[in-house]
C-alpha cells in the first residue's frame, strides 16, 4: 500500500541507503534464562579515529520508510527468575561508535523552556527533561533498540504470572536515593498506587494506563519484591510498565511535599544523573552530574549532563553549529539543511510515532454536531500542511497509527470514513464541505475560540490552521496560554472551541497507544470528558483489546477502534512527523528511536569520546546511525 510519505529533495541527488529497522518487539522475555537472547559477541576492535571511513551521504527518503517494528506474539512468555548480567542485555553499536568511552560533558540542546518538573501530574516535555536523567522506571526499553525486548531497570528480573494476568518484580539489592537512604519495595507500591488513583496529582499522565493493575492487590513480598496482578491475562504484561513516566518516587519525599516537591525539587531522585545543588527549576540551563552510587554500576558514561531549553530557534541552530552544544533534536526544518551539509556534524532522521493534532471541542456549539466536526477535517490541506510547516517531511494517516506501523489502518478502510483521505482536488473538498457547514446551519458571523499553547512552534503550526479555517469562511481567534495555565483548560475541558498540539502514540498497541487519547479517565483524552460525554462503546473495545492474548484479533480490534475514533471527527493527525537529531562526532552511542521519547532521553547510554572530535566527512545525512532510515 502507499505510504503518502511526502519529501523534500536535497540539492543534489544522492544514492538512497536505508538501513534495516524492523525487529521484534517480544517484551516479556529479556529477564529470563533459557529465554533470554544469546549474549552478542564481543564487538571487534573499532579502528582508529583517523582512519574512520568516510560516511557515503544518503538523501532523505523519497520512498515510504520501513516499517515501525512489529510486536511479536511471544511477548506473553514466561521468564524465569533470574537476573541478567549487564553485558547480556546491554550492548551498545560498538561496529558503529567504537568501544564506550568513560568521562566529559554531554550538552543537550532541547527547544523547550524547563519551566517545571512535574512529569507524573502536569507532563510535558521540558518536564522529561528533569526527570527522565534523575529517575527509573521498573523496566525499560532499550536505548539502542526500539523493537528490542524491554530491559532491567530498578528492576533486575521478573516473574510474568502463569496465566498473563499479574507480574511480580525483583528489585536490585543496595538501591539507595541520592540523598543516600535506602531504596525499598514501599516506594514502588506506594508510586504506582498514586499513578494509578490520580491522588495527589493534577492529572496523571499514567492513571488511563494502569487501568488494567488492581491497585489494592499490590503487595511488597519483602522490601526487594513487588507483586502485581492485573484484572485479567493481557497480552502487553510490561509495555505500559516500561513508560518513561512510570517513574518510581520516594515516598516519604512525596508525602512531605505533595505535588508542589514534583514540580520544584529533582534532588531526591534514583536514577544515573544527580541534579547539581544550588539550581532552582524553570533556569533554561540545567546541569547533572554522574550518580557515583547509581544501582548500574557501569553507568553513565559521562561525567556531567547539561540540557538547555532554548526557545527561539535561530540561537538553537546558532549555538549547536558553534560547537556550544554537543546533540540537538531538530524540531524545525528549517534547520535541517545547515547540519546536513556540515561537513563534521552528524544527522540522522527517521518517521516516529509524533504527529501535529487538531482537537474540535464537541461540548460547544455548532461543533456538537459531528456533520460540522466532517466538514472541518475534510477542509485542511494535510499535503500542503506538510509541505509548507515540515518541508515535505511528513505523511496523512489514520487516527492512531503512524504510516509504516505494522499496526496502520488499512487504506480502503481509512478512506471507507467520508472525507478521511486526502484528496490532491482540495477546492472540489473545500467546496464540499463549505456545503456541509451551510446544511447544517453553521453561523458564519461568529468568531471562534482557538486555544494555543504559548509555544513559538505549536503557535507557527496554529497560523497554518487558521488559515486553512478561514478559506471555509471560519473566523478564530487565538487565545494563547501559557504550559501549565494550558495543561489545565486541557485536562478540564475548559479549552475554546479548537486546539492544536503536538501529540505522540507511545506504542503500537491499542492500551498502550491510543487509549491515551480514547479512555475517559487518560489526561491525554481532550473530546470526551467528563464521564457524562465518555465514548463507552470505545471503552468497551479497549478493555476488550487489553485482555485478548491473540495478535491478529487484537490487530482487528483496533482498527475497530481506530475507525470509531476516526468518526468521531473530534481528533485528528494533520500529518504524521518525521525526526531529525544532530550531532558533533565525538558524540557516540545514539540511537534514533520511532518514538519521541523513551528510555534513551535519560542519556546515559552516550559518551564522548575525544578522538573523533576533528572527524570530517559527514556531510549528507548519515544512513549507518543506527535506527534511522
Amino acid at each position: 500500500m502507499s505510504y503518502h510519505w511526502r519529501t523534500q529533495p536535497l540539492k543534489e541527488p544522492r544514492k538512497i541507503l536505508l538501513g534495516p529497522i524492523l525487529a521484534i518487539l517480544a517484551l516479556a522475555i529479556v529477564a529470563c534464562g533459557a529465554s533470554a537472547p544469546e549474549p552478542a559477541a564481543p564487538a571487534a576492535e573499532p579502528a582508529a579515529p583517523a582512519a574512520a571511513p568516510v560516511q557515503e551521504p544518503a538523501p532523505e527518503p523519497t520512498a515510504a520508510p520501513a516499517p515501525m517494528e512489529k510486536p511479536a506474539d511471544d511477548m506473553m512468555a514466561k521468564p524465569e527468575s533470574a537476573g541478567m548480567a549487564f553485558a547480556e542485555y546491554w550492548n551498545p553499536p560498538t561496529d558503529y561508535y567504537g568501544e564506550p568511552v568513560y568521562g566529559g560533558t554531554l550538552r543537550i540542546n532541547y527547544e523547550d523552556p524547563l519551566e517545571h518538573a512535574n512529569d507524573w501530574g502536569a507532563a510535558t516535555g521540558a518536564s522529561a527533561r528533569y526527570r527522565g536523567p534523575t529517575s527509573a522506571v521498573l523496566v525499560m526499553e532499550n536505548p539502542y533498540d526500539a523493537g528490542a525486548p524491554v530491559i532491567p531497570d530498578l528492576a533486575s528480573h521478573w516473574d510474568i504470572h502463569e496465566g498473563l494476568d499479574g507480574v511480580t518484580f525483583y528489585f536490585r539489592e543496595g538501591t539507595n536515593w541520592h540523598n543516600g537512604e535506602p531504596f525499598v519495595c514501599e516506594d514502588a507500591r506506594f508510586s504506582f498506587e498514586v499513578m494509578g488513583t490520580g491522588n495527589g496529582l493534577t492529572a496523571s499522565y499514567m492513571k488511563s494506563r494502569l487501568a488494567h493493575v488492581i491497585l489494592e492487590e499490590m503487595e511488597c513480598i519483602d522490601d526487594m519484591t513487588l507483586k502485581m496482578n492485573f484484572s485479567g491475562p493481557t497480552g502487553i504484561p510490561l509495555l505500559n510498565l516500561s513508560n518513561r513516566r512510570a517513574m518510581v518516587f520516594n515516598k516519604a519525599w512525596f508525602e512531605a511535599g505533595g505535588e508542589e516537591a514534583m514540580f520544584q525539587d529533582v534532588s531526591l531522585g534514583i536514577g544515573p544523573f544527580k541534579w547539581q545543588p544550588g539550581q532552582t527549576v524553570g533556569n533554561d540551563e540545567q546541569h547533572f552530574d554522574k550518580n557515583e552510587d547509581y544501582f548500574i554500576p557501569e553507568l553513565p558514561y559521562v561525567d556531567e549532563l547539561v540540557v538547555f531549553g532554548i526557545l527561539d530557534e535561530s540561537t538553537q541552530q546558532a549555538t549547536q553549529l558553534a560547537h556550544q552544544t554537543d546533540w540537538h533534536w531538530v524540531r524545525n526544518w528549517g534547520q535541517y539543511q545547515a547540519y546536513v551539509d556540515h561537513d563534521q556534524i552528524i544527522t540522522v532522521i527517521r518517521a516516529t510515532r509524533g504527529n501535529f493534532r487538531l482537537w474540535i471541542n464537541n461540548r460547544n456549539e455548532p461543533f456538537d454536531n459531528v456533520r460540522v466536526r466532517q466538514a472541518i477535517v475534510m477542509g485542511i490541506d494535510r499535503n500542503a500542511a506538510i509541505q509548507i510547516l515540515q518541508d515535505g517531511h511528513g505523511a496523512w494517516g489514520g487516527f492512531g497509527y503512524a504510516p509504516g506501523s505494522p499496526w496502520e489502518l488499512p487504506m480502503d478502510q481509512l478512506c471507507s470514513v467520508p472525507g478521511w483521505c486526502v484528496s490532491d482536488d482540495m477546492e472540489a473538498v473545500r467546496t464540499e464541505a463549505k456545503g456541509i457547514l451551510e446544511e447544517e446551519g453553521f453561523d458564519f458571523e461568529k468568531t471562534y475560540l482557538f486555544t494555543v499553547e504559548s509555544d513559538a512552534q505549536v503557535t507557527a503550526r496554529a497560523t497554518f490552521l487558521q488559515e486553512q479555517l478561514r478559506l471555509l469562511g471560519i473566523k478564530t481567534d487565538f487565545d494563547q496560554v501559557e504550559t501549565i495555565a494550558y495543561r489545565e483548560q486541557e485536562n478540564s475541558g475548559t479549552w475554546g472551541d479548537l486546539k492544536p498540539g503536538n501529540s505522540t502514540v507511545s506504542a503500537d498497541d491499542p492500551n498502550a497507544g491510543v487509549a491515551s487519547f480514547l479512555r475517559c479517565d487518560s489526561t491525554g483524552n481532550d473530546w470526551t470528558p467528563p464521564e457524562t460525554n465518555c465514548d463507552l462503546d470505545i471503552v468497551a473495545l479497549l478493555d476488550q483489546a487489553q485482555v485478548e492474548l491473540d495478535h491478529d484479533t487484537r490487530l482487528g480490534i483496533a482498527h475497530e477502534i481506530e475507525m470509531a475514533a476516526m468518526k468521531q471527527y473530534s481528533s485528528f493527525p494533520v500529518y504524521w512527523e518525521q525526526e531529525a537529531v544532530a550531532f558533533w562526532p565525538e558524540v557516540r552511542g545514539y540511537a534514533h528511536f520511532p518514538a519521541p521519547f523513551g528510555s534513551y532521553r535519560k542519556h546515559m547510554h552516550m559518551w564522548i569520546d575525544p578522538a573523533f572530535k576533528d572527524q570530517t566527512g559527514n556531510a549528507g545525512q548519515i544512513s549507518g546511525v543506527p535506527g534511522g532510515a
